[in-house]
């Protein structure tokens, strides 16, 4: 009877411990593992990440939180967790910019911003407060930069092209 109950709480124990997922905590840029990542799962106790960026969560929770003093911290729900959080530096983040009392160069540039559109919005700037928001995923797009680049050169050189007098008269 003793090696029954034994047997059944051996089970027991090793269905819950297959009750959980492995998680895989990175970098954003770098797709490296990030290790000593804060992992706190509802009002559980803070585990830490290994040196592969790893940590097992159980498959049901509500909220999941993690931290890293290099990091932007993350609150995530349940359905929001994949098996990889891609976590931000925080050097690449920046704060909400807000301007008062424009000055008219300022508000000439604002309004010469919405025209090319750069910015979303109307192109007339309203009075009072403004705050501008960056398109941050379009500021780390390096190919897409590196495209803008080669456009920008490409039509600078046709724009030469345009201006030289025809040569083969």
């Amino acid at each position: 009877m003793k090696k029954v109950i034994v047997l059944l709480l051996c089970s027991i124990v090793s269905i819950e411990m297959l009750a959980q997922r492995r998680v895989v905590v990175v970098d954003m840029d770098t797709n490296v593992p990030i290790r000593d990542v804060s992992v706190k799962i509802d009002s559980q106790k803070v585990v830490q990440t290994d040196y592969l960026g790893r940590i097992d969560v159980p498959i049901v929770f509500d909220s999941i939180a993690f931290s890293h003093v290099r990091y932007e911290h993350e609150r995530l729900t349940m359905t929001e967790v994949g098996d990889t959080m891609f976590l931000l530096p925080k050097e690449h983040m920046l704060p909400e910019v807000t301007i008062s009392e424009l000055d008219p160069r300022v508000k000439g540039l604002i309004s010469g911003w919405a025209r090319e559109g750069a910015m979303q919005g109307a192109a007339e700037a309203p009075r009072g407060n403004i705050t501008i928001y960056f398109d941050f995923a379009n500021m780390l797009d390096r190919r897409g930069r590196r495209d803008r680049k080669h456009l920008e050169r490409a039509k600078k050189i046709l724009k030469e092209w345009d201006e030289k007098p025809d040569e083969t008269k």
